[in-house]
């Protein structure tokens, strides 16, 4: 082709989505879809009522916004080809893979949480706000409590806003370098040595194409990445593992560059990056996933062949702390051990401990990553029962090396989705869930603790409640 009246006229909304993704100004734009119809600069002037100058100031700035170079008749000829290329590519991409789901779990059958779904569905794709449109979007809450189903739910239901979507699973801890890869591969991208240069630069050529295209990008289970507190005094939440810190820097970049596309997070766990930006008028929003309501709870359970009454729902919910994953424990348990007599359920914890089996494996998991300092704090919130002030915390730990840093202490639980607090005050206090299992182990510990004394035959544990408030004491066995 040697003249631009050789090439193919292109789709006006084709130009102008590329334009816009440019920041070329509607008034810029109205000049150069009309110079590349091959109108002169004349007949540009003539049809939009400006003067010529004002004509080619406009057409100076659309080259220079699009990264035109050349003079003359040669910029809008260079501009047609690269419109041209970039259209022939999107043709042919039309019947490549938009999509990757990865390891999304199947989420038929999904019931419930429609506040959850629709707060997510706005600061994803902005519907008709589009200043509530967020480039970096984290779903947290403890294990078990829904996270990676609604996150899959509501990919689905938007998946058509998007021009690609790729979900990926972080549970193995892999390598930032490897994520990158596997989302370079995937989107389109037009560097071939992506793979040989720095893990630096191959962030900067993701965020390229969250420019030039719209994606929702997936990443669950974040936590398997951050590090943890176990076996250490002090460790708070957030912090990555020794070699994955640059997740933080990837996060970062996302959640800082101007695009359209959305990266949503999963995690039990909330990242430090997220935590320092996000905000209510700010494009980095947190869903913190709390208890099902009763029908949805009833839901759960009669998937499981479980009924039960409202009063009995409820006391389940009030137990659990309406987590989905404990439900549907609890509702195995009633199926396979009580012919789904719920009645006899209920008696039967009342009698012993209600955390047991998966429920305890699942809390495990999440109370073993605690630094020595957050046990503590975990240990005197079981005690308390109820929500307790940071200066009733302050004074319980007086003389611990706790005292002097119960705010870090405190914000580092919240963050791992361990305790909440009360809204509209500085009040904090462990789920139903939590706190039983969090008694239990501090009865267990104490218990240990006074058998490994040398004069144990001379001095035990009394343990008893004071109201809702769990007291331990001791007295010599001839007492």
């Amino acid at each position: 082709m040697n003249s631009t009246a050789d090439m193919p006229l292109l789709p006006d909304d084709f130009i102008t989505g590329v334009a816009n993704k440019h920041n070329v100004t509607k008034t810029e734009l109205e000049a150069l879809l009309l110079a590349l119809k091959d109108c002169s600069g004349a007949e540009i002037a003539e049809k939009l009522a400006i003067s010529q100058p004002a004509v080619r100031k406009r057409l100076g700035e659309s080259y220079r916004k699009l990264g035109i170079e050349g003079s003359g008749n040669k910029k809008i000829y260079n501009l047609k080809q690269k419109l041209f290329a970039q259209y022939q590519g999107i043709q042919e991409n039309l019947t490549s893979p938009k999509e990757d789901w990865g390891e999304a779990v199947d989420v038929d059958g999904f019931r419930g949480r429609g506040q959850d779904i629709q707060d997510l569905e706005e600061w994803i794709v902005g519907n008709e706000n589009e200043s509530l449109r967020c480039r970096l979007v984290a779903v947290l809450g403890m294990g078990g409590i829904g996270k990676t189903v609604i996150a899959a739910k509501v990919a689905k239901e938007i998946q058509s806003q998007f021009d690609y979507l790729i979900w990926r699973s972080l549970r193995n801890a892999p390598p930032l370098a490897e994520i990158l890869n596997q989302l370079l591969r995937f989107l389109p991208n037009d560097a071939e040595d992506y793979l040989t240069v720095s893990e630096n630069n191959k962030i900067l050529l993701l965020i390229d194409i969250l420019r030039k295209h719209r994606c929702l990008i997936i990443l669950d289970n974040i936590e398997s990445v951050l590090r943890s507190g176990e076996g250490k005094t002090q460790e708070w939440a957030g912090e990555y593992e020794p070699g994955y810190e640059n997740y933080g820097y990837f996060f970062k970049k996302v959640a800082e560059a101007s695009h359209d596309s959305c990266l949503l997070i999963t995690s039990r766990e909330k990242p430090k990056e997220v935590a320092a930006l996000e905000g209510k008028n700010l494009p980095v929003k947190v869903l913190q996933l709390s208890s099902l309501h009763l029908d949805e709870a009833r839901e759960i359970l009669l998937d499981k062949g479980c009924k039960c009454t409202d009063e009995q729902l409820e006391e389940l919910l009030k137990r659990y702390s309406g987590n989905p994953l404990a439900l549907k424990i609890v509702g195995t348990t009633v199926y396979d051990l009580f012919s789904n007599n719920i009645t006899e359920f209920l008696r039967e914890i009342q009698e012993e401990n209600a955390v047991y089996g998966d429920i305890r494996s699942l809390l495990d998991t999440q109370f073993n990553r605690l630094s020595d300092l957050e046990k503590q704090v975990m240990y005197r919130l079981a005690i308390h029962r109820e929500y307790i002030s940071l200066a009733q915390l302050k004074n319980d730990l007086r003389t611990t090396e706790v005292e002097s840093k119960i705010l870090e202490v405190i914000e580092s639980l919240l963050r791992r989705s361990l305790i909440e607090k009360e809204a509209n005050t500085s009040r904090f206090r462990q789920q139903s869930v939590v706190m039983e299992y969090v008694t239990e182990i501090y009865l267990e510990k104490v218990t240990h603790e006074f058998s490994e004394k040398k004069n144990r035959s001379l001095f035990m544990p009394i343990l008893y409640y004071k109201g809702d408030r769990l007291i331990i004491s001791g007295k010599h066995k001839n007492d």
